[in-house]
């Protein structure tokens, strides 16, 4: 099968195609990253059902429907049980110099997810799940800034300024990520366990998404019905019983952190090359696949023809002359042994 931007060449046919998407969006954040200190949120938008419609002058319209979330954890459950990998997956906490069967179980995990980003040509999967991410960073507010926010304390300006932060974050990510035919709707929002001194407002980030669909300040390819929920739920999967929604979701709010600081380690640290030695850099291997998807920008206008097109979205945000400002980031690499003999970040022979 021929793949183009929108369209499919089955047996020579021409194939236009459009999808429907039910997403579950999983929520983590982060503080002080990178040499600025930044803090951050991530989103993974995995569709619980996704809907594919094919038509042709020839055939008419067909549809296809599949469930990525389960076909996602499904993946995820093989890597558990292949490399005995029962523990919380969680990036911060890799460490050590020795390479282990669980970092190679981090690194597959982190594999899984970006080929779980891809809209077509997947490695993995029967079919690409189109799952999708939006990061974005941002600096410590200052008080001028805080005190445009209400709120009796300063913790509290704090949490209303980073729902701001992730309600722009939210309606950004649909926009760009999503379009007519592409399109999307919200299910419910499962953030890692209550990131502030209180929950999430879903006043403030739901029903004010809810509020500017219905007066049209939404795009119309996006949908977030009435019943559109947040909810807090801690990501260690060994606190739920293995056939539980909350155990599905638990898995996946560790992919988001592991994606998150394969972000941080590509874009704000710098992936370290090396050869392997007593000292080598394990978050910078496990990272390596996500610095290799978002490298793929670089290519410029030939970007389009990429399966992770329109897949990701990560940015920073700054406040200047009283308006945000966003800019891409992109990667940055650290050489740190210049005799590297052709030598790459995937030379594990041997190591597993």
């Amino acid at each position: 099968m021929e793949f183009l931007v929108g369209v499919e060449k089955l047996g020579g046919i021409e194939m236009k195609m459009r999808t429907e998407s039910d997403v579950l969006v999983f929520h983590d954040e982060t503080n002080r990253a990178g040499e600025k200190k930044l803090s951050g949120h991530i989103l993974l938008f995995v569709p619980e059902k996704l809907r594919l419609f094919y038509s042709s002058s020839l055939f008419g319209e067909e549809e296809v429907e599949l469930n990525p979330l389960k076909m996602l954890f499904s993946k995820i459950e093989e890597l558990r049980r292949k490399f005995s990998a029962f523990h919380k997956f969680h990036f911060s906490e890799i460490s050590g110099n020795k390479w282990t069967k669980i970092d190679e179980a981090g690194k597959q995990l982190v594999i899984f997810g970006v080929d779980a980003l891809r809209s077509k040509g997947s490695n993995i999967f029967e079919k690409p799940l189109r799952c999708k991410i939006a990061v974005i960073f941002f600096p410590t507010p200052t008080s001028d800034i805080l005190a445009l926010y209400g709120g009796e304390c300063r913790k509290e300006k704090i949490v209303r300024f980073n729902e701001t932060i992730l309600r722009m974050l939210l309606k950004g990510a649909v926009h760009y990520l999503y379009d007519e035919d592409n399109k999307v709707k919200i299910l419910k929002i499962i953030t890692d366990g209550k990131p502030y001194h209180r929950k999430l407002s879903e006043d403030r980030i739901v029903w004010r998404l809810i509020e500017q669909s219905l007066s049209g300040n939404l795009k119309k390819y996006v949908e977030i019905p009435l019943d559109a929920e947040i909810l807090h739920l801690a990501s260690d999967h060994r606190k739920y019983s293995k056939d539980t929604e909350n155990y599905v979701y638990a898995n996946m709010l560790q992919l988001a952190d592991m994606l998150l600081g394969s972000v941080i380690q590509s874009c704000l640290k710098g992936i370290k090359w090396q050869k392997f030695s007593p000292d080598i850099d394990k978050k910078s291997i496990i990272a390596y696949p996500v610095k290799e998807m978002i490298d793929k920008r670089k290519r410029g206008k030939n970007f389009v023809h990429s399966g992770h097109y329109k897949s990701f979205a990560i940015s920073e945000a700054c406040i200047a002359n009283g308006e945000w400002q966003f800019e891409d980031i992109m990667t940055k690499e650290i050489v740190i042994n210049d005799d590297l003999n052709g030598m790459t970040l995937f030379d594990l022979e041997g190591m597993k």
